[in-house]
């Protein structure tokens, strides 16, 4: 009976009337079960009897009518199902029954309840549902005298063990129901101890019972049978009894038996994930201690291992919580424990014990642990150490030896337990971990193929760097910049040092690193004077990489205030000298000031959930007042450093990504005013100069035009005017309003100077003000407007983008207006520009001026009047009525991004469909091709549901238009129609086709089946692997792709890239890409010592315990397998430059050793016994005797000659771009290039490659018998 039987009756829903009744009959009268039936009945004759005695049909009066029927009947044979009938009623009654009334009848009830459940005669469902009642009764009722209580209790408990599944798993939730609402109160106690009894007492029956078998049997079944019944109510026992319990757990562990042993680890978890658990510490502990020594020896199955994992983890953090002094002294054996389980084959196991060893070294290690630990080390160190290793030292022994070679299978998640002990250890992990430290830097000399984790490796060696700082990282392994030899650098320090050191002092970069590069300077000078070239360029390359780190050692420095003054001095001298190293310095720089403006103003979030524990390390010494400290020196050194990089801005050519103008920039934004407004000035009256030469060298040229000038003056002055420009627009951010107001009369003029360069810095510099100046564009909102209407005529093509981003600022601002014909007088002004800038040649522009219209929609259309958005599409598409192609073609590849970006415009969109296809019958290939640029973007964007209305009119437009034979676009169309068909259906577009048309239809309907058996027989993995690749692309207008002539290559992923612009987010993987090479490392482990090993360490065994000789060997090995697969390795001098042999090289030397591989030998040479297919199969696979060229080798002088019946040597087909052309007669002219490569075509006529290549190879073999013949 599923209705009867449910765990929680209080929650049995109530009809709307209230009558119980009704509530009974609408959730059972829909079973078909015979006591569902007899159910429904019993209370409808119960209704009907309340009702004929005029009894309110409330819970209290079925409350009585139930009690009463029980009471007669219990005494007197009936039928059992009446007694189960009753006794569920019951059960679902007293839920709905108010306190009081049970606690003046809970007597009686229980008295009832009793005598029903010793019937003789009783069902399951009559038991379940008695011992509810009693249940309820118990929670409901007072909770002072136990007396009053034990015999319901007793009742429940002598059902723990009971045969039928159904009454035991009742009893099992009505005691842990019962000991929950006992909690608090005296009577727990009593009750705890009720429990307790009688585990013990069927412990005693279990193990007493050896006599007889059956007995014996059915002891250990009932002992099952309790500890199920613990696991949910042990952690709600009082913590007396909860510890005797605890006890015994641990007699029962040690029986090894599976059945028990899970049980009781069952019963573990709840109680260690139990909240607010009263349990005795040391109790808890003794028993993990005894599993975690249990693990590695008696479990070996996934599902044991990973539950012992995290049970162990929970259990400690819960031991750690009750008593920190206990937890820490076991934790050495909990490590140890994860340690083997880590050693596991199982994926899950070794997952699970990562999580434990990461939760238990940041919930047990403490601040105090490692600081108890580091004094017993400096004590060590200044004396003689009698004491043992600490307790923080064992843990750190333990985590090291994970980078043993037992554990290889499993290093990359070793590397993460590292991280996590080093991230948690910080700066005192160099006490622990040098020797970790130094074994990851030895893993670094492993060759690829034995070694697939250099990534986790490198992530892990940046977590000590992290964590130790990189004065202490370096001390222990140095960059070793000192070597003689400079391959020995550790040169792959140089990357993890770029991305993790964080919190770094800028004293030891000053006088530690920068005095080795002043060392490198000169041995490379001393390297390029003996003429070794090659090697003083990586001595200078090893000092720009030793630069490279200070903007890692900028990244929130402590020492800022104090040793800035000490790297300015340096810093001044290598902007002057060194120009490679200015962008890195501009980059420290800017990011100093950016951090420190950040904390002051109270915008840095320090709670970043991404952030590293270095960094929040590194964030916490910061504070409002030590970064207002840092800007002032670094104020202080603007004077000095402001002059410094403007001189250096106006010099350099080129300022590669704008760094210097940026820092520029930033430094302007928190230098003194006075110092801003001298370097402008001096800025301002250079260019007013400069100008003024220009338009005197403009006026002569004009003057003497018949004369021949020299034009690089000219050059040189623009060049010098826009930098002046630049280097003004740089220092913005620190002028005020006459400043901007005299660079702004300075840049009126320029928008009409007839030299493009000047003019496009105009407009560059006046979108900056625009963009950062909200105060100058209100203010001068009406002369702007003018200005760009009136420099319109004389604007040159080059400043179109800079000038487009001008528009965008003036409209977004006018979209503020409050005056709604305002803002279209202002929009329909530029707005035709900017459509028109959406065909321009220049990509960049191009891109912006769908950028630009991309932003007006928003501004627009973002507000409350959402109609604003609709209209800005209506007035695009106004300039469909244009009279030139060009504007057509624009103003449709506007609504065509429209459409893309705003999902609310496709349905206007559709309206212009009739339109769109009037245009396709046009003959202008600009027109054709925007508009099916259109009709993709709609198919694409729009939901099968709304294709299906327009399927028709689409079907038949397309196919209407292709029918001219002149078209280019039939690839596109087709597209078109395999979109539609994805999106609707091919018998949806099959019933819209035209007859004549139908086999374009069959022919994309077999393509697409293709792909389907295609897919369906690749591999599951491969499917997955593809999949995981693909779902995670975020669309993006492409549009090259959308406007093409041609079908798009991947046309299978074009509508459903359009289809949304947002990005999902790809489910997260369990394993790693390192662990699925895990079992392939597996399966060859025991290849990678081979036994030849033996012979090349000195004659001596190769210990595998040892792990630098282990590591050593595997190094060896495979560069001599390197060496034997490879004949033709490079060849490279002392100062690296490569060795070139002329001619062919000799043959190799047959090996002494009469042990030898015959094989090997046959392989190291062309065999002359070889087989006819080998010698064919060489020569057409590889690169044989005649692919060499050395039959065109001069013997007298250096070259190639060309031989009688031979190919002309090293010909070639010489590339020309005119074959790309689409006009017949270009193509033609290229292909009359080929006639000089080969003029043997009619000799060779008829004759295969491989025959005309192989006249020298046929040479070589006669020779080759010849010679094997005299042998014999």
């Amino acid at each position: 009976m599923e209705g009867i039987e449910m765990e929680d009756p209080d929650l049995f829903p109530d009809s709307p009337t209230g009558n119980f009744c009704d509530s009974m009959l609408s959730h059972f009268s829909k079973s078909d079960q015979e006591d569902s039936q007899r159910l429904c009945a019993t209370i409808g004759a119960m209704s009907q009897e309340l009702k004929e005695q005029k009894l309110p049909l409330t819970p209290i009066a079925y409350f009585g009518a139930t009690c009463s029927s029980l009471d007669c009947l219990s005494s007197q044979p009936v039928s059992p199902q009446v007694i189960q009938s009753l006794t569920t009623i019951l059960s679902l009654l007293l839920p709905r029954i108010p306190v009081a009334v049970l606690k003046k009848k809970g007597d009686f009830v229980s008295k009832i309840t009793v005598t029903v459940l010793r019937l003789n005669s009783v069902t399951e469902v009559t038991l379940a549902s008695g011992l509810r009642c009693l249940a309820h009764l118990l929670i409901t009722g007072e909770k002072v005298n136990w007396s009053d209580l034990s015999q319901n209790y007793s009742v429940i408990l002598g059902c723990l063990t009971d045969s039928r599944p159904k009454v035991r798993r009742q009893s099992h939730l009505c005691v842990r129901d019962v000991l929950q609402s006992f909690r608090g109160t005296p009577v727990l106690a009593p009750a705890s101890e009720a429990l307790t009894n009688l585990f013990e007492r069927f412990l005693l029956l279990a193990g007493g019972s050896n006599t007889n078998s059956n007995e014996g049997t059915k002891g250990a079944q009932e002992v099952l049978y309790i500890l199920d019944a613990l696991k949910d109510s042990l952690p709600l026992m009082s913590m007396k009894y909860m510890t005797t319990i605890l006890k015994y757990y641990k007699t029962l562990l040690e029986l090894r038996q599976t059945l028990v042993t899970r049980r009781v680890t069952d019963s573990l978890n709840v109680v260690c994930t139990y909240p607010n658990v009263e349990v005795s510490a040391e109790a808890l502990l003794d028993l993990l201690s005894s599993l975690a020594l249990s693990v590695s020896t008696n479990e070996t199955s996934a599902v044991g291992m990973t539950f012992n994992a995290r049970l162990l983890s929970s259990g400690m953090l819960k031991v750690y919580s009750l008593s920190r002094q206990l937890c820490v002294i076991k934790l050495p054996i909990v490590f140890s424990a994860l340690k083997d389980i880590l050693g596991s084959e199982h994926e899950e196991s070794i997952f699970a014990a990562t999580e434990g060893f990461k939760t238990l070294i940041n919930g047990c290690i403490d601040e105090g642990l490692i600081k108890q630990g580091v004094d017993q080390v400096i004590i060590s160190n200044s004396d003689d150490r009698k004491s043992g290793p600490t307790i923080i030292e064992k843990a750190c022994a333990t985590i090291e030896s994970l980078l043993d070679y037992h554990y290889s299978a499993v290093w990359d998640i070793a590397f993460q337990v590292v991280s996590a002990m080093f991230d948690n250890l910080g700066y005192y992990s160099s006490y622990f971990m040098k020797g970790t430290l130094k074994n990851l830097a030895d893993m670094q000399s492993l060759p690829n193929e034995d070694f697939p984790y250099r990534k986790q490796l490198h992530e892990c060696v940046g977590s000590a760097l992290g964590a130790m700082g990189p004065e202490t990282f370096l001390g222990i392994l140095p960059l070793n910049l000192e070597a003689n030899d400079l391959s020995d650098v550790n040169v792959w320090l140089f990357p993890i040092l770029k991305q993790h050191i964080v919190g770094a002092h800028l004293c030891f970069f000053s006088e530690t690193l920068l005095g080795l590069v002043g060392e490198m300077k000169q041995r490379s000078r001393k390297l390029e004077l003996e003429g070794k070239i090659f090697s003083s360029r990586s001595a200078d390359a090893l000092v720009y990489s030793v630069w490279s780190l200070l903007p890692s050692f900028c990244n929130y420095p402590l020492d800022t205030a104090k040793h800035f003054k000490d790297l300015l001095r340096s810093i001044c001298s290598a902007l002057r000298e060194e120009h490679d190293v200015r962008g890195i310095i501009c980059s420290s720089l800017r990011i100093l000031i950016q951090q420190n403006k950040k904390i002051k103003e109270g915008k840095d979030d320090l709670d970043g959930a991404d952030m590293s524990l270095a960094k929040q390390r590194a964030m916490s010494h910061y504070t409002p007042e030590i970064a207002g400290d840092n800007l002032n020196v670094l104020t202080a050194s603007a004077p000095q450093l402001l002059p410094l990089l403007s001189g250096i801005f106006m010099e350099s050519t080129v300022d590669e990504g704008g760094s210097l103008q940026s820092t520029l920039g930033e430094f302007a934004s928190i230098a003194y005013e006075n110092v801003v407004r001298t370097l402008f000035k001096k800025t301002m009256h250079r260019l007013l100069k400069v100008t003024q030469e220009a338009g005197i060298a403009e006026a002569s040229r004009n003057n003497n035009s018949m004369e021949v000038n020299d034009s690089s003056v000219e050059s040189s002055l623009s060049l010098e005017r826009a930098r002046l420009f630049d280097l003004a627009v740089s220092l913005l951010s620190g002028l005020d309003e006459p400043a901007l107001d005299v660079l702004f009369s300075a840049i009126k003029p320029a928008l009409q100077d007839v030299d493009g360069l000047i003019q496009k810095k105009a407009y560059k510099v006046l979108s900056i003000i625009l963009r950062n100046q909200e105060g100058f564009l209100s203010a001068k909102l009406e002369e702007l407007l003018k200005l760009m209407i009136a420099v319109l005529p004389s604007f040159h093509f080059s400043a179109k983008r800079h000038r487009l981003d001008c528009l965008y600022h003036l409209i977004s601002h006018a979209s503020k207006d409050d005056s709604q014909q305002r803002r279209q007088e202002i929009l329909s002004s530029f707005l035709t520009e900017i459509i028109l800038a959406l065909k321009e040649a220049n990509k960049k522009t191009r891109n912006r001026a769908y950028e630009v219209l991309v932003q007006i929609g928003h501004e627009y259309g973002d507000e409350d009047d959402s109609g604003q958005r609709e209209h800005l599409f209506n007035m695009v598409a106004r300039g469909l009525a244009g009279e030139t192609p060009h504007m057509i073609s624009a103003a449709v590849k506007g609504l065509a991004r429209l459409a893309y970006e705003f999902s609310d415009l496709v349905s206007s969109a559709y309206k212009l469909l009739p339109s769109t296809f009037l245009l396709l019958q046009r003959k202008n290939r600009e027109i054709i091709k925007a508009n099916l640029g259109l009709l993709k973007v709609l198919v694409a964007k729009s939901k099968a549901e709304g294709l299906q209305a327009h399927l028709a009119s689409l079907v038949e437009g397309l196919l209407k238009w292709q029918d001219d034979t002149k078209n280019h676009f039939k690839a596109k169309v087709k597209l078109l129609l395999e979109m539609l068909v994805r999106k609707c259906g091919i018998d949806a577009v099959k019933a819209v086709m035209p007859e004549e048309h139908m086999k374009l239809l069959t022919n994309i309907r077999k393509i697409k089946e293709r792909k389907e058996r295609k897919q369906a027989a690749s591999s599951v993995e491969s499917r997955s692997h593809l999949s995981k690749a693909t779902t995670s692309r975020l669309s993006r207008w492409n549009h090259t792709k959308i406007f093409s002539d041609f079908g798009d290559e991947d046309a299978d992923d074009s509508d459903a890239e359009m289809a949304s612009g947002q990005q999902s987010k790809g489910s997260s993987r369990l394993k790693s890409k390192a662990s699925s090479l895990r079992s392939k490392k597996t399966r060859r482990a025991d290849k990678s010592l081979p036994e030849d090993l033996f012979d090349k360490l000195e004659d001596e065994p190769l210990d595998l315990l040892d792990r630098h000789k282990t590591r050593s060997a595997l190094r060896s090995s495979s560069h001599l397998k390197r060496k034997q697969d490879s004949d033709d390795e490079l060849e490279f001098d002392s100062d690296g430059r490569l060795i070139i042999h002329e001619g062919r090289k000799s043959k190799k030397v047959a090996p002494s050793d009469p042990d030898s591989d015959v094989r090997s030998e046959a392989q190291s040479h062309f065999s002359v016994g070889s087989s006819r297919n080998n010698q064919k199969r060489r020569k057409t696979s590889e690169s044989g005797w005649a692919y060499t060229g050395n039959e065109y080798a001069s013997k007298k002088a250096g070259g190639d000659v060309k031989r009688k019946d031979k190919l002309e040597p090293y010909a070639y087909w010489p590339l020309d771009r005119k074959m790309m052309s689409r006009r017949p007669e270009h193509r033609a002219a290229a292909r009359k290039g080929m006639s000089s490569v080969v003029k043997m075509t009619k000799k060779l006529e008829g004759k295969s490659a491989s025959n005309a290549l192989a006249v020298k190879f046929m040479k070589f073999r006669k020779i080759q018998k010849k010679g094997g013949k005299r042998k014999r």
